[in-house]
């Protein structure tokens, strides 16, 4: 399963909606998370605009004013959507796929850190409910972990933030995976200020299960996020070598245990 997600800042223009649909091609994405679509009302020819393919479902809600909104987008014939679930600041997919099941959850967090609390608690809340699956979740928490995730003027971090922002992955059992190509996720329009607000957290049975090694933090292009991408080798490499000794050689009974197929 390859999974993406982009702060794009509003999708309003037919232009910039083009551009998403290049930037979900190039991953080879099969589910995508868009946040700050910053549009109130969605049609379907909308939202297919942002990925332009005769397969595409889609779950949205909707943005406050200018403010917010979120989209998440699939490959139905990859996976079954069973339903989506939504609340301030969260939009959720229920997601069958290879006889497993998922729970992908799409965030855009407040800069509030009272609003965010209660984000983080909805959410823990919402984990230790539905329990019948594993859980992705991203993106934009407009949070850091410490103080290398910040760089520039916008260095000043809050001590209490990033401490309960740390308690609310360690509560949530998710791993919060290493960083692949670029540090950090958002950079100012001067590129003098950055930080790494956006992430993937995601359970430990879809690390080992996908074969997840990474998130890529991919190039800037129509906004100030860059898009990220759960980066996963499912590559089989064949099997696994044989070790041989040949003082095994020495022992009378070795040749029969052989011929023998016992193990």
């Amino acid at each position: 399963m390859i999974i993406g997600s982009l702060n794009i800042r509003g999708g309003v223009s037919a232009l910039n909606r083009r551009r998403i649909d290049e930037v979900i091609r190039r991953g080879k994405a099969e589910i995508f998370l868009l946040q700050e679509t910053k549009i109130t009302s969605l049609n379907e020819e909308v939202a297919r605009s942002f990925w332009v393919s005769p397969d595409i479902g889609y779950s949205f809600s909707n943005s406050l004013g200018r403010s917010g909104g979120l989209l998440i987008l699939w490959k139905a014939g990859k996976m079954e959507v069973v339903n989506s679930f939504k609340g301030e600041g969260y939009l959720g997919i229920k997601v069958l796929w290879k006889g497993d099941c998922y729970y992908v959850v799409n965030v855009y967090s407040s800069c509030d850190l009272v609003k965010k609390r209660l984000l983080w608690n909805e959410l823990l809340r919402l984990k230790e409910s539905f329990v019948d699956g594993e859980w992705i979740i991203g993106e934009d928490f407009n949070a850091v972990k410490d103080r290398k995730e910040r760089k520039g003027r916008t260095g000043v971090v809050n001590n209490l933030e990033m401490g309960l922002f740390t308690e609310f992955i360690n509560k949530s059992l998710l791993v919060d995976v290493p960083c692949k190509g670029k540090n950090f996720s958002w950079y100012s329009g001067d590129g003098k200020s950055m930080s790494r607000i956006d992430r993937f957290l995601v359970a430990d049975n879809v690390v080992s299960r996908w074969g997840v090694i990474g998130q890529l933090i991919g190039e800037r292009d129509i906004s100030d996020h860059c898009p990220i991408w759960l980066e996963v080798d499912n590559s089989n490499w064949g099997p696994k070598p044989f070790r041989f000794n040949n003082e095994w050689f020495s022992f009378d009974s070795f040749l029969p245990f052989v011929r023998s197929g016992r193990t």
